[in-house]
C-alpha cells in the first residue's frame, strides 16, 4: 500500500486534494494498493499513527509553500520519529526549493514539477531498492548526498489520468452554494499561458497551458452527476479560458450551474448574455491593484480602466455573484499605490455592491520574477523548510522588508485592517443605517484606529455570505423586500 497524504487546515478541508487524486488514479492503474489521507492540521500527530498502522510502501506529501511546509514538516517527523518508512516530498514547494526540501533529515525523495509518472517510477524503485537514477524528476540521497536526476517533460496527454473520487469520501467535498447542494471543485487544465511575475506558474508549468479533451472532461462530469448526484462545479484550474472555445463547448454540455475564473478584460455582453444562458453562478477576477504602476510591474496586461469598464458590464448582470481578489505590499510598492488600491475597491462597490473582495498580501514564492526583487530589496530566505510557513497570505506574520519607504512595518500593521474592511464592505447591500457606512467611512479615511466594530461586522458579514444558513436566507429575503420598497418610493 501508498499512502497519500495532504494537510489542510480546518477550514479549507472541503476542498478536496485534486493533486492526490491524479496521483493515487497513476498508482491504481500501475496495480498499487492507494489510500489518501486528507489530515487536518490539528489532528498530525493522530493521522501520522494512522499511517503508519497501514505500514506502507512509502509516504507520499503533497505540499504548498506556506502553513503546509510547517504542516508537513510536523508530519514527517512524526512518522520518522515511530518508522523508517520512506517519506516523498512533491508539490508546489520542493519544486521550487529542491535543495533545502530535499535537505531535510526528515525527507528521503523528493519529486520536482508533475508527479502521475514519476511517483510509479519511483515506487518501483522503491520495491527494488535500486534504479533511483534511471527515474527522472527526483531528488533522493546518496551516502549522504543529494542528488536529482534529470528534468521530467510535462505530460503529453492529459487523459491519460483522471481525478480517482474514489479515493476519498465525496460527501465531505460538497458545497453548498447558490440553489445547489452538491457543488463540487473540479480542473480540466494545467497551467496558465500568461506571465504574472508573482506567480509560481511560469516555473512549474513552464508557461505552457495544457488541458484535458473537451470529450473528457464532459464524460468526468458526467460520471459525477450520475454517481455522485453532483448539482453544480467549481472550476478550480488556473486559466480555464485559455482556450474560449474549448471552454464554452465544455459549459454547454455539462447542463450545470457553475463558477469560474476569468479575466476581466475578456468580459463583453455578449459572453455574459452566454454565460447566462448556460447556468453561470459566479466569476472571480485577480483584479490584484488599482495602481498601473503595479499592474505593469506585476504583467496583469490590463488597466485600472479596463477594471472598470469590466465591473460597470456586469453590474448589468446582478444574477451572477462577482468576486475578485487584490494583492497589497509588492516590492517597490508605496502606500499611495496601496491607497489606490483601497479607493478602486471603494469605486467598484459604488459600481457593483455586491462584489466580494479579498486582499492577500503579497509573498515573495522562489522561482518567481518578483522573487528576486524581494531579495534584493531584503528578504531573506528561510534556513529551515518549515519556517516557509511565514508566507501566509491571511496572517501578516511576515515583515514586507522588500516595499518602498520607511514605513513598511506601519503597512504591515494595516494589511489585516485593510483586508477585514473589504471584505466587509458588502455589507452596504444591506442597508442597515450607520453599520452599512462603517467599513467605506474606515478606508476612505485610512482610519483603522479602535476598530471595536469590527468583531461584529465581520461576524454578520460570514453569515449573510453563507447562503446555505438560515441566518443569510432570512437576511437576503428582507433585503429583497427593502429594495422592492425603495423602488416603489421611487
Amino acid at each position: 500500500m501508498i499512502a497519500l497524504t495532504n494537510i489542510s487546515t480546518p477550514e479549507y478541508m472541503n476542498i478536496p486534494p485534486l493533486s492526490l487524486l491524479y496521483l493515487g488514479d497513476a498508482l491504481k492503474k500501475a496495480g498499487y494498493d492507494v489510500q489518501v489521507f486528507h489530515c487536518p492540521s490539528d489532528q498530525i500527530e493522530s493521522c501520522a499513527r494512522r499511517i503508519i498502522r497501514k505500514d506502507p510502501l512509502f509516504v507520499g506529501i503533497s505540499v504548498f509553500t506556506g502553513n503546509q511546509t510547517r504542516f508537513s514538516a510536523q508530519m514527517s517527523r512524526e512518522i520518522r520519529k515511530l518508522s523508517n518508512i520512506p517519506i516523498v516530498w512533491g508539490g508546489i514547494h520542493p519544486s521550487l526549493v529542491p535543495e533545502q526540501t530535499l535537505g531535510e533529515k526528515y525527507i528521503d525523495f523528493i519529486i520536482s514539477g508533475e508527479g502521475e509518472e514519476a511517483i510509479v517510477e519511483l515506487a518501483k524503485a522503491i520495491e527494488r531498492g535500486r534504479g533511483f537514477k534511471d527515474v527522472k524528476g527526483i531528488g533522493y540521497k546518496k551516502n549522504g548526498k543529494l542528488v536529482f536526476t534529470e528534468q521530467r517533460p510535462l505530460i503529453k496527454n492529459l487523459d491519460d489520468y483522471r481525478l480517482d473520487w474514489d479515493l476519498v469520501d465525496i460527501k465531505k467535498y460538497y458545497l453548498s452554494l447558490w440553489d445547489c447542494k452538491r457543488v463540487i471543485k473540479f480542473i480540466t487544465s494545467r497551467g496558465c499561458p500568461y506571465n504574472c511575475t508573482f506567480c509560481y506558474n511560469k516555473r512549474f508549468n513552464m508557461g505552457i497551458w495544457r488541458a484535458h479533451s473537451i470529450d473528457f472532461v464532459i464524460s468526468e462530469i458526467q460520471r459525477l452527476k450520475d454517481e455522485h448526484g453532483i448539482d453544480g462545479i467549481g472550476f478550480y484550474d488556473d486559466n480555464f479560458f485559455s482556450n474560449p472555445k474549448r471552454a464554452m463547448e465544455i459549459l454547454t454540455a455539462i447542463d450545470l450551474p457553475w463558477e469560474v475564473g476569468t479575466n476581466i478584460k475578456d468580459i463583453s455582453r455578449q459572453m455574459l448574455d452566454k454565460f447566462r444562458n448556460i447556468q453561470c453562478r459566479g466569476l472571480f477576477f485577480g483584479l490584484e491593484s488599482g495602481s498601473d504602476k503595479v499592474l505593469r510591474l506585476i504583467n496583469k496586461q490590463f488597466t485600472t480602466k479596463d477594471i472598470v469598464e469590466g465591473i460597470k458590464t456586469l453590474s448589468e448582470y446582478k444574477d451572477i455573484y462577482i468576486s475578485a481578489s487584490f494583492l497589497i505590499g509588492l516590492p517597490t510598492e508605496t502606500w499611495k499605490e496601496i491607497g489606490k488600491t483601497i479607493d478602486i475597491i471603494l469605486r467598484l462597490s459604488e459600481i457593483h455592491p455586491r462584489i466580494g473582495y479579498t486582499i492577500g498580501m503579497y509573498l515573495p514564492y522562489p522561482g518567481t520574477d518578483l522573487y528576486d526583487l524581494a531579495v534584493k530589496r531584503g528578504f531573506n530566505q528561510p534556513k529551515r523548510t518549515e519556517d516557509w510557513y511565514l508566507l501566509d497570505r491571511w496572517k501578516n506574520i511576515i515583515d514586507p522588508v522588500w516595499m518602498s519607504g520607511k514605513d513598511s512595518e506601519k503597512k504591515a500593521r494595516n494589511f489585516y485592517m485593510i483586508r477585514k474592511y473589504s471584505q466587509i464592505i458588502a455589507l452596504r447591500h444591506l442597508n442597515i443605517p450607520i453599520i452599512s457606512n462603517i467599513p467605506q467611512w474606515r478606508l476612505s479615511n485610512r482610519n483603522f484606529s479602535f476598530p471595536i466594530e469590527l468583531p461584529m461586522l465581520s461576524w454578520l458579514q460570514q453569515r449573510y455570505a453563507n447562503k446555505s444558513s438560515f441566518f443569510s436566507r432570512i437576511m437576503h429575503k428582507i433585503v429583497k423586500v427593502y429594495t422592492l420598497n425603495r423602488l416603489k418610493q421611487n
